[in-house]
């Protein structure tokens, strides 16, 4: 299976354009966007979810263009949305259970693996959740069903530092570099960059400003760390 082809994606809003995009990510890498809030990273990462149908150029998961294999092409996708969804009343094993049914390659033992590691207890309903708890909720079910496409939005959002490491751990085993699966995720927090990362794409008002290893970022300052160098290139002039 390919990775994804954006082909001059562009998307206007009343107060925003996103500027046509091209961007190409294989499997086996691990993509970070990065920038200030209104940059067009969750615009991006919806589009390439197959959450975003109002747009124009290309976008193409798997070697063809997403529109004609919507909503199909979905189960071969993992999305981790900003703000998470589910039904109120449910308790999260039913949730689970209920997202299940859509997805052929769901794995029920690896489920439970996930919910353990996150400390998730399935009798809880998901309408009290934390937003903690919540974004946790929402790993698993993005990764449970081990899709080749993992699509994280700001996946540590509002997490404990400890849970944090664990769950950056998770993201780093499902998905290790070189392997047949492929991670595109925004975060705010650098240092989550730098612990998952292999390449970064900075952005600035809908555009972006540079597409750059995470190796050639660290030899502009040798022994600085990554998230400081990160900050100097998004406040370089344009």
């Amino acid at each position: 299976m390919a990775g994804v082809r954006l082909r001059g994606l562009s998307v206007r809003y009343s107060n925003f354009l996103l500027e046509p995009m091209d961007l190409d990510i294989d499997l086996g890498e691990r993509v970070a966007l990065v920038g200030a809030n209104g940059a067009g990273k969750s615009t991006t990462l919806k589009a390439v979810a197959g959450r975003l149908r109002d747009y124009e150029g290309r976008v193409e998961v798997g070697g063809g263009d997403i529109r004609p294999r919507l909503p199909g092409i979905r189960a071969t996708i993992g999305f981790l949305p900003e703000r998470p969804l589910g039904f109120g009343w449910m308790t999260i094993d039913q949730h689970l259970r209920f997202l299940s049914t859509f997805f052929p390659t769901w794995d029920r033992d690896y489920e439970r693996e996930l919910l353990a590691r996150l400390e998730l207890p399935g009798t809880s309903k998901v309408g009290t959740l934390s937003r903690g708890m919540s974004v946790k909720l929402s790993l698993v079910t993005a990764e449970a069903h081990r899709p080749p496409i993992l699509i994280l939005d700001e996946p540590t959002t509002a997490i404990d530092p400890v849970m944090r490491r664990e769950l950056l751990k998770i993201i780093g085993d499902c998905a290790p570099t070189g392997g047949d699966r492929l991670v595109l995720f925004s975060s705010h927090i650098l240092e989550d960059v730098e612990f998952i990362a292999e390449r970064v794409v900075l952005m600035r008002r809908g555009r972006i400003l540079e597409d750059v290893t995470t190796q050639e970022l660290q030899e502009r300052d040798p022994g600085a760390p990554l998230s400081q160098i990160l900050v100097s290139a998004l406040e370089s002039d344009d």
